[in-house]
This record gives C-alpha cells, structure tokens and sequence, in this order.
C-alpha cells in the first residue's frame, strides 16, 4: 500500500463555502463521448470470458456552499451479446443524509453516438426504510453502450470523504476521480494501486485527479491476497478524528429493552444466547451496503437490523447483562495519525467482548463461528479504538492451518457395473467459510449448484442431494446424498477413479513464482471410504506423494485396499502451516498444488 499525504496552508471554511459554492457542473456530453470511446477503447474480443467493458467510469467530488458534499458519476458500459447479471438490474441506494438523482439512463449506437433506448428507472423502499433507485437494462441494450449519469449529495459533509473501490468485475478502460478543494484546503488520501494524482489550479479552486487506463476486473479476495485497488481521501486528516465519528455512531444506537428471555439467568449464558438470537435472518436487514446504519428514530425495537447495527446493539445488551465490552474498528490496511479522517475506511464494528471474570475474544454478529473462535472475517485485519482521546491498535491473528480446515468425505457402495452411491459430508470451517459463502451458512436450497460453482468435480455425471446444513462451533458441514459412476468393467477388468473435489480458488497459486500472501494458513483434507465388489485385486497402486516433510507446507497421500474386506481407503492430507510464501515455498507450493490437482483423476486398475 501507498500512502500518499500532501499538505497545503489552511484557510476558512467560509473560503471554502464562497468558492464552491459558485462552481459549475459541467453535464456529459453522452453522444460525443460514446463516439470518442468507440474510436479510442479496444474491442471487447480481446477480453476473455467478458460479458461487457467498462468504456468510462468517472467520479466528481465537490462541496456545495451548505456544506453538502456532492458526487457525479458518470459511467458508459460497452455491452456484448449478452447483458451481465449485474447489469440487468441495479440498485442503487439513496444516502440517508442525502439525496441521489439519475440524470441520465439511456443505451446509444456506439457507431453514430445516437440515443436508441433508455433503461427504466423505479424506486423502491427496502424492507426497514432504506430507499433505492433500481435501473433495470433491457435485452435490447445489446451491442449497444448503457450510459448511466448520477448525481448524489450528502449533506453537512463541509469537506470531501470518500473511499472509492477502482476495480470490480467487469473491466475498465478509462477511469478518472476528480476531487476539488478551494486553494489552501488540505487533502489527504491513502492510495492502493493508483498512482499520485495530478494536481492543478484554476480560478482559486484546487484539483486532484486520479486517472487509471485498461483497469483489470477484480473477483474478490481469494485464496492468495488480491486486494481490490482502491482510494481514501478526507479533507481532514487523522485516525483520531475518524475514531471519533464512529464512536458517535455507536452512541447513536437507542437502548433497545433486552429480548424477554434475557431477563432472567445466567449473564453469560444469556449473552451467548442473544448472539444466536440477534443474527438469525429473520431479524438481519438483506440488501443493504455495508456499513449501513440508519438514523435513532428509524433503529427499531424489534429489528430487523443490519449487520452494524446488529453489532452495535448487541454491545449495549451485552452491558447490561455485566459483560465487558469494547467496540473496535476494523480497517484493510494499517493507518496512522496522518491518515484521511474519511469513515468510509471501516469495515466493520467488531466487539471485544469478555462474559464476567472471563477472557475476551473478537466476536461480529452474525460470524459463522462460535463466540471464543476468531472469525475468519477479521483474521489477520487490523482493529482500532479510540482510548483516552488516543488511539488503540490491534492485529488480529490469522490462526493455525488446523483453524482453517475443508474436509471432504466420501462413504460410497460400488456395485457390479462401476456405478457408486452413497454419502459426502463436507466440513467448513474457519476462512475457507469466507471463500465458499462470504462467511455466511448457505442454504439447503439450490446447495448442490452452489458447492459446485466451488469446487471442482472430476467424475462427470455425478449426482448431489443436499440433505442438511449444520451449523459448527467453527462453521458448518454439508451433507449430500451422492450417486456417480466412479468405475469403468470391462471382462473382468475395473477401471477406478477416485471421487474428489478441488476448491476452485485454490488453483491461484498455479503459475505464482514469486512471493505472495495467502489468506490464511490452511488444511484441505479428502478422505474415500469405498466398499467394493468381491473378488477385485488391486494391479497396481499409483505413485503416492509425501512433499515438503519437515517444512511448513506438508502433502501426504495413502492408498490401502484391503481385498478380503472389499474396501478401499484412500487418504490425502495438505496443511500449509503459514502465510508468507516466498520464492522458495512457492515453487513446494505449486508441486503440492499439482498433485491435489491429479488426486481426483487417479485411475485405479483391479482384475477379477
């Protein structure tokens, strides 16, 4: 990360207020500028497995003369032969404090720069009174560029304050964020993969702009740490100031009375039990952006809440009942006292919470794991809290390969004719719940095409029931009924492939040879329990791997058939005890990696 602070003589407030108070705004000119992108952007074949390609992603940050900070966007999207599902419909909500109108909607002739269609706009109110524009892009729209102009004002800013995420999933050509301040205003911002920005002057207003070409999609943080490209600014500067804001926030959050059941009982009992009770769905605000809290009066007694507003509540019940607590924030990176005082930077509220004469431990509403067990949503972050008008920090561990565990395991009844049915039980747990379901305990529903956009399966064909989700003290397990044909008879001759799965974000490191940072330290874990014919001996027993013995990344695989049982037990086991990978480790890494990668294509041979 880079930070980058620039510091400039301070004048009033009421400069600031008198110069942008009388500066214009200046409308896109739609027509000329789809006709520019289509001379100047490359065509759309040269990026692989792309529905679209963001022509024009433009953000405007200026101060209004009542204090309102205002933000134009304008973004212009190329489209394909088909219309990516994020596009289809989007929400887009209206600040609490704010205002968000849509100037403009439409799809244009890339060729003529001429206006064919405007997508429909519509408002809807979400479930606990959050307001969004949903803008839904029609079929039509293909081939053509969707331009999408939005104006979007908050009030009682008296500065700027933003953090800005400049990659997602789709590709962007041409990016540009222009931040203006009076002469003499200071701005701070901490950069991620963005270069400085250029800094102009004209007309006692001062500018910034950042300007990033051929910006490529970012999928998420996956098994080895991308983080997404991103910008912080604030017209202020300094962690204490930021701190101070969120702790406002915190008090802002009304004394809720306690659910009838916390009444009476054992305090930490009843903590642990208002946990569970606070995160269940029912009573958890879907849709919302993170970091959503509403306004005192809009909180209601009776939830439901959104998932800060769920953390926060949740410190003050747990006061009351007598248990310490204490709200941290967590932020992606390591700040100091001359970071941007931008609340846009957090995360997330994390509680530091003890029952009484016990110890403390980091817990979120809502984590996967039980209270004592770290989430895997704040492993290895940074926290912060203001104490005695200073702030506090802490980093978070990111725990051992044992506290990140994926386990695979099949229990499976081959017949005669190679087909096999019987039972999977995946256990999750710890970060590997981050990256199969974002933290969260999937649904029973549509499980089997869920875990298979996670995994890769080798046998073709195979068939998964769900038949339940259970939660863990440190995630979940899935269990699927399984039918397959694993098996390949031919006069007397069996042909066996072992049934396993491959998560799909593990095959980043392929190709990695240089240094890099995995997510957490990690086991993956296949076990294959096969009851077998009778009469089969095993020709031959494939090479085994045992890799990296002695270091901290370890693979072992067994393969046993015992012929008078008719059973076959087939072990593999990879723990990486670490998470920095230099050139070394890297290059043990990407062995071990290649033969997870063939476990599940090992081919068997047994004669009659």
């Amino acid at each position: 990360m880079r930070v980058c602070i620039r510091k400039i003589a301070v004048f009033g407030i009421a400069v600031l207020i008198l110069i942008l108070g009388s500066s214009a705004s200046f409308a896109l000119d739609s027509s000329a500028e789809v006709r520019r992108l289509n001379r100047e952007a490359p065509s759309l074949d040269g990026f692989a497995g792309m529905d679209a390609l963001v022509w024009l992603r433009d953000n405007t940050y200026r101060m209004l003369a009542d204090g309102t900070m205002e933000n134009t966007r304008n973004t212009i999207v190329m489209m394909g032969e088909r219309i990516p599902d994020p596009w289809k419909e989007i929400k887009i909500p209206v600040p609490s404090d704010g205002t968000l109108t849509i100037d403009e909607a439409a799809w244009y002739n890339p060729m003529t720069g001429l206006k064919e269609g405007t997508l429909r706009i519509e408002e809807e109110r979400l479930n606990g009174g959050a307001l969004v524009k949903v803008i839904k892009t029609p079929d039509e729209a293909v081939g053509r560029a969707v331009v999408l102009v939005e104006r979007e004002t908050r009030s009682k800013r008296y500065g700027v304050d933003e953090t800005i995420a400049m990659a997602g999933p789709l590709p962007i050509w041409e990016q540009n964020l222009l931040v203006e301040l009076p002469e003499g205003r200071e701005l701070y911002w901490i950069a991620r993969d963005v270069k400085d920005p250029v800094i102009g002057k004209s007309g006692g207003v001062q500018s910034y702009k950042w300007t990033i070409m051929n910006q490529e999609p970012w999928h998420g943080e996956g098994f080895v740490v991308y983080k997404r490209p991103s910008l912080s600014f604030s017209s202020r500067k300094g962690i204490t100031q930021s701190l101070s804001a969120m702790d406002e926030v915190a008090k802002m959050i009304p004394s809720i009375p306690l659910p009838n059941f916390a009444v009476k009982g054992d305090k930490a009992k009843t903590g642990i039990k208002l946990m569970e009770w606070i995160s269940a769905p029912s009573r958890t605000l879907a849709g919302y952006p993170r970091g959503w809290v509403r306004s005192t009066e809009q909180i209601p007694a009776g939830g439901p809440w959104t998932p800060w507003e769920q953390t926060l509540i949740l410190n003050k019940w747990l006061k009351k009942l007598g248990w310490q607590s204490y709200v941290w924030w967590q932020a992606a990176e390591e700040l100091d006292k001359d970071s941007p005082a931008t609340s846009s930077i957090w995360i997330s509220p994390v509680l530091e919470l003890a029952a009484t004469g016990g110890k403390s431990y980091f817990y979120q509403a809502g984590q996967t794991s039980d209270f004592g067990m770290t989430s895997p949503a704040i492993a290895g972050s940074h926290l912060y809290r203001l104490k005695n008008g200073e702030y506090e920090h802490r980093s978070v561990d990111s725990g051992s390969a044992s506290d990140h565990r994926l386990a695979f395991l099949w229990i499976l009844d081959l017949n005669d004719a190679g087909g096999a049915d019987g039972t999977l039980s995946i256990n999750v747990s710890g970060g590997w719940t981050e990256l199969m379901s974002g933290g969260h305990i999937p649904s029973q529903e549509g499980l089997g095409g869920f875990l298979r956009g996670k995994v890769d399966f080798a046998i073709p064909g195979m068939e998964l029931t769900p038949t339940s989700v259970t939660p863990t003290s440190t995630g979940y397990k899935l269990d699927f009924r399984v039918k397959c044909v694993p098996g390949i008879v031919h006069n007397g001759n069996l042909l066996l492939r072992l049934p396993g799965g491959i998560p799909v974000r593990v095959g980043e490191m392929i190709g990695r040879n240089s240094d890099y940072i995995l997510r957490f330290p990690f086991t993956v874990d296949q076990k294959v329990r096969m009851k077998m014919p009778r009469g089969y001996k095993l020709i031959q027993v494939p090479p085994v791997k045992k890799l990296g013995e002695g270091s901290k990344a370890i693979l072992k695989e067994s393969i046993i058939y015992w012929p008078k049982k008719a059973q076959l037990l087939a072990d593999s086991t990879w723990t990486v005890k670490l998470t920095k990978v230099d050139s070394g480790l890297a290059a043990l890494l990407k062995e071990e990696l290649d033969a997870c990668l063939r476990w599940p294509v090992l081919d068997l041979p047994f004669r009659k």
